[in-house]
């Protein structure tokens, strides 16, 4: 099949589409209803270049067919179920479909970053009670000979409805999507060769170099995980590149225990590591680090999803956290800094009161959530399926929490996260940016989480409303602006002057443009300081884009007068709101210049000296301008716009040489 699928398109005579998920290199993968399971969600993987070999086709599906279907033999709560192959054809092209659950929740990677935004990692405890959850679930796979390939942050889902880590992103997934496009693209059976999987620094060496994997290939790459979340630092940082050997950070507290086996599952010799996942388990139980952690993971492992109240008061918790609220309890609340614990004492209470402490700490960490908590519970998060970024809403209220958020809310919000996923934009950045704009038009809020509750509604979609009106704007930008958001530096607003130097044009002249289109959607931010604050990287991003239009000559262009006396140069445009043009121009000291801008009033016109000591006109609403110039060298114009429409306007430059 040669195009994307579209919304509400039905596939097989089951698949309804709900949206696209996103292409990687291997395929497209959709989110989708399968009416045959009671609208049950799904991910549906396509692989779907064009072939015209019927003989070759029929070879490659079997050998598909015979790969998959050790997927689908595979039956644990933890790995997500594979339900169906099935080829389409369509207009003389033919698609190969790939059926699996949708898991609801959000990536360890995501969980990650958002401890990283607030100045922490996972605790000890928390990867303890990480490892304790997933290896079974490995052992469970190598039992049935096989192996993940590819175990990393970003391939294990923090599952929303019952807290527990799902691997996703299997290796031989991404095996069966070489075969059909090795296929599909070569027009002949697969050859047999896989691409190599696995990523550097989470795969072990000889998994990368020759190919080899085997059950402590899995183990490597589940300890890599769990030092990074430790760490909040990428492998490439912490392995030493002449060696190949790990370099344990010495800022991280981790027991001796805990480094030892970590330190086993990483070992550069495959022989030295363990074995199977089942030798890791019994490291750790014996361990004394058992005693801290361990009884808090079996606890959690075995106990129903305990719900979060709603409303709290934490101050420090964005009103607005349900865009990606990330239900990351019973890991540790970052703000509290506390981590999960049990009492040491052996008594029949200890039991209690780990469930006690776990139940307050949901309580204490449910500003993470923020209010969509509240919604009984509406089972959220992130789904990082598949490589992708997507995310939506599932309502899932329970008997005694009847929700108080309307489906047409959720819909809101489930619209507020397909636009921002779609810029690229990240999500903690997005949230502090809406934070700021909306405290600032209504600083009584400031401090306050907003709870799920009919009083907070109106606050709720006042936030809304604030966060459609940016991401409006935000889709005016370029996607490489948007990306960068949040990670803008004083370094490289140095490069981009000297950049817009290079045209003869000064910072001053970069900016004029840049701030017209500013203050035109944040008039209120003018004469405020902001600089520091999440909307001054949304400034700088309007900077990266400017400077390329100015680059490219779209709202920028260099003035030539002809020799002789009596020279003028006129020129005309149309500015839409916010926008800008720049003019550079060569004059010589004790020349006559004459300048007139015809237009609205709302058009405002700068002109700079070479050096900037003598500016003739900045920002003003005068239109006219007269007078010997004081210096020899390129001068500046430019016209920008604070009108709310598109505005016409000529430029009259009259240049003549003093004969005096």
């Amino acid at each position: 099949m040669d195009s994307w699928l579209k919304p509400r398109d039905t596939i097989n005579h089951r698949y309804r589409i709900l949206r696209s998920l996103g292409q990687g290199k291997l395929g497209r993968t959709y989110l989708a209803k399968d009416s045959h399971r009671f609208d049950e969600l799904c991910l549906l993987q396509e692989f779907a270049p064009q072939v015209n070999d019927p003989g070759a086709l029929k070879k490659t599906e079997e050998l598909f067919q015979r790969k998959a279907k050790v997927l689908y033999t595979l039956n644990h709560p933890q790995i997500p179920r594979f339900h169906e192959l099935f080829m389409v054809e369509e207009n003389h092209t033919r698609g190969l479909f790939l059926v699996q659950d949708y898991i609801t929740g959000t990536s360890y990677r995501e969980l990650l970053n958002h401890r990283l935004s607030r100045g922490s990692c996972f605790s000890e405890a928390e990867v303890i009670q990480f490892l304790l959850q997933l290896l079974p679930v490995l052992q469970y796979l190598h039992d049935q000979n096989i192996i993940h390939r590819d175990i990393t942050p970003d391939n294990i889902i923090y599952r929303s409805s019952d807290g527990l880590p799902v691997l996703i992103d299997f290796g031989s997934v991404k095996q069966l999507s070489v075969i059909a496009n090795n296929f599909f693209k070569q027009s002949q059976p697969f050859s047999g060769q896989i691409t190599q999987i696995g990523q550097i620094g989470y795969a072990p060496q000889e998994q990368i170099t020759m190919g080899l994997v085997s059950a402590h290939s899995d183990l490597y790459g589940l300890a890599a995980t769990a030092l990074v979340l430790l760490t909040g630092q990428e492998p490439f940082s912490l392995i030493d590149p002449h060696t190949s050997n790990w370099n344990w950070p010495e800022q991280i507290s981790v027991s001796l225990a805990l480094t030892d086996i970590l330190r086993k599952m990483l070992a550069k010799n495959p022989q030295e590591r363990y074995n199977c996942a089942q030798d890791v388990l019994e490291a750790l139980t014996l361990s004394p680090v058992q005693s801290s952690s361990v009884q808090v993971a079996e606890t959690v492992a075995t106990q129903p999803t305990i719900k979060v109240v709603s409303g709290s008061k934490n101050p420090n918790i964005s009103p607005a956290s349900y865009d990606e609220a990330m239900i990351t309890l019973p890991l540790s609340d970052p703000d509290t800094n506390m981590a999960l614990t049990t009492s040491s004492r052996k008594n029949s209470l200890s039991g209690c009161l780990g469930k006690l402490i776990f139940i307050s700490l949901l309580i204490l960490g449910s500003g993470i959530v923020g209010w969509l908590a509240g919604k009984a519970w509406i089972t959220q998060v992130l789904q990082n399926n598949e490589g992708s970024n997507s995310q939506v809403f599932t309502d899932q209220p329970t008997q005694n929490n009847p929700s108080q958020i309307s489906d047409a809310e959720l819909d809101r919000k489930n619209e507020l996260r397909r636009r921002r996923q779609d810029l690229g934009l990240d999500y903690s950045f997005f949230v502090s940016l809406v934070d700021e704009l909306f405290w600032n038009k209504y600083p009584e809020q400031k401090g306050r989480s907003l709870s799920s509750t009919s009083e907070d509604q109106p606050w709720r979609e006042k936030w809304d409303e604030i966060a459609t009106n940016l991401l409006n704007f935000l889709e005016s930008l370029s996607r490489e602006a948007v990306e960068q958001m949040g990670s803008y530096s004083e370094d490289q607003l140095e490069i981009w002057k000297q950049k817009v130097n290079n045209l003869n044009l000064s910072s001053r002249a970069l900016y004029d443009l840049v701030d017209a289109r500013f203050f035109t959607v944040f008039p209120e931010w003018e004469n405020q300081s902001f600089m520091g604050e999440p909307l001054g990287q949304l400034w700088n991003g309007i900077v990266a884009d400017t400077l390329t239009a100015l680059q490219s000559g779209s709202n920028y262009e260099k003035l030539i007068f002809m020799t002789g006396e009596g020279n003028t140069i006129d020129r005309e445009a149309t500015l839409q709101p916010g926008e800008g043009k720049a003019y550079v121009v060569e004059m010589n000291a004790e020349q006559s210049l004459e300048v007139e801008l015809s237009g609205n009033q709302d058009l405002l016109l700068s002109i700079y000296s070479p050096t900037g000591n003598n500016n003739l006109l900045e920002d003003s609403t005068q239109h006219q301008w007269s007078g010997t110039l004081p210096e020899t060298g390129y001068y500046e114009l430019t016209v920008v716009s604070k009108a709310n429409q598109p505005v016409n306007y000529k430029l009259k430059i009259r240049l003549t040489e003093n004969n005096n």
